[in-house]
């Protein structure tokens, strides 16, 4: 017997040594690291932000600011760091139990010890593995999932907020060109040049103008306090936030159709999402035909006299069947999943790529077509003006005419920043993102 419980120990100490070796463990900077580079984050622990609130905010650094500053990140940051260590619990054996009893009786001093722990937990511990390396994968791709939706709001955030500034600009100048309008209406219907409906149309353009101002003014304002909210900056630092004039220039060669197809592999987020939780609903229905039978446990006890125990639990009322059945449901619904995810990214490309190159064309089509149209018939509208063949109204009215145009093609190239911003989370591959 005591042969027998030497190597009861000898077997039980060695199995726990290679399976606390092969624990999953997390390291929480190299996996945050490792997050930020498959969202194609931008990469540093530290932002000097009064340093770049020095210049004109570009949308890099904007970027850099909000992964690193906002305390929206770092709130979900830290969920994700308990997510991934929850899911590497589940890789882990329960802790033993120990027992020790202390008797005194009529035939003296009786002492009995106990160490009891689960076989079937030892056994299984490979698949409980699988089963948590499946989980973090999964919890990976959420928090890389999680990072790329923050960077497209944030670019997307910056992007409106530059576009509501140019927009508001160019609205003042049509306010200030229907001003000029009204006021030198009203001195000619005073001189008698003028009648009331003349004069009450130029008045009508100024007060339509002036609307629209008031509005781009909020528009921007509001533009502004969201990407503010998005970067966390407080109210100081918001203060000191200053953005570019214009929007970046549109580029000479948009992505194409060829680079967007290869984006279609597994590196995608929302396909490696799936794919981890088919793993790991193919391991946990491996596990379940083992542990729904029967649970057994060892204990090994140390009396006056040494021996085991072995407790095993008897497949009498349940013979879990329904837990082997769900197992088996659940293997089939990640796999469908699987599958269905594969081809919800092939569409979502596809929609997201049609989408960018509509709204690239259209922002061409305003920059090269007509914007330069507008501008021609301005100078030839200033040419008859001053040949006097036409008056000062029709001059102004003119003016504001091409700052109409020039405010649309701002909003074409606003559209196409947006579309690019949503087609770089979309080769990306955002779980659960249906447009």
């Amino acid at each position: 017997m005591l042969k027998l419980m030497n190597m009861l120990r000898y077997v039980l100490l060695s199995s726990l040594a290679t399976i606390l070796a092969g624990c999953t463990t997390i390291d929480w900077p190299a996996e945050r690291a490792q997050a930020m580079s498959a969202a194609a984050a931008p990469t540093g622990e530290t932002v000097d932000i009064a340093e770049l609130l020095k210049t004109p905010l570009s949308r890099e650094s904007a970027l850099r600011i909000a992964l690193v500053h906002s305390p929206e990140m770092r709130r979900l940051l830290a969920l994700h760091e308990g997510e991934l260590n929850s899911a590497a619990m589940t890789g882990r054996l329960a802790n033993p139990s120990f027992s020790y009893e202390r008797l005194r009786s009529a035939e003296g001093l009786d002492i009995e010890r106990w160490i009891s722990f689960g076989v079937l937990d030892v056994l299984t511990f490979p698949q409980r593995r699988r089963i948590a390396e499946a989980d973090v994968e999964a919890g990976r791709v959420r928090l890389a999932a999680d990072i790329v939706e923050r960077m497209t709001a944030v670019r997307r955030g910056w992007v409106e907020a530059v576009a509501a500034g140019e927009k508001r600009r160019y609205a003042e100048r049509v306010l200030a060109s229907a001003e000029a309008s009204a006021e030198l209406a009203l001195r000619m219907e005073a001189a008698g040049n003028f009648n009331i409906l003349e004069r009450a149309r130029q008045q009508s353009y100024q007060a339509d103008a002036r609307s629209r101002v008031i509005l781009a003014r909020q528009h921007e304002l509001a533009a502004q306090e969201s990407l503010v909210r998005l970067l966390g900056l407080d109210a100081d630092q918001a203060r000191r936030l200053t953005l570019p004039a214009r929007l970046p220039d549109l580029p000479t060669d948009p992505v194409s159709a060829p680079d967007v197809s290869r984006t279609m592999t597994a590196t995608r987020l929302d396909l490696r999402l799936a794919n981890a939780k088919w793993r790991s609903a193919a391991a946990a229905s491996g596990l379940t035909r083992v542990t729904s039978l029967t649970d057994v446990s060892l204990s090994l006890r140390e009396q006056e006299t040494r021996g085991f125990e072995v407790e095993l639990s008897l497949p009498v009322f349940d013979v879990g069947d329904l837990q082997r059945g769900a197992a088996r449901a659940q293997l089939r619904a990640a796999a469908a999943e699987l599958e269905q995810a594969a081809l919800v990214a092939s569409s979502d490309l596809r929609v997201g790529y049609a989408a960018y190159r509509s709204a690239y064309e259209d922002a061409i089509h305003h920059r090269d077509v007509l914007v330069p149209l507008r501008k021609a018939m301005s100078e030839e509208t200033l040419l008859r003006y001053n040949g006097m063949l036409i008056g000062v109204f029709e001059l102004l009215s003119d003016a504001r005419e091409q700052v109409d145009t020039v405010i649309a093609a701002i909003e074409s190239s606003e559209r196409f920043w947006l579309a690019e911003a949503d087609l770089q989370a979309s080769l990306l591959g955002r779980p659960g993102v249906e447009r």
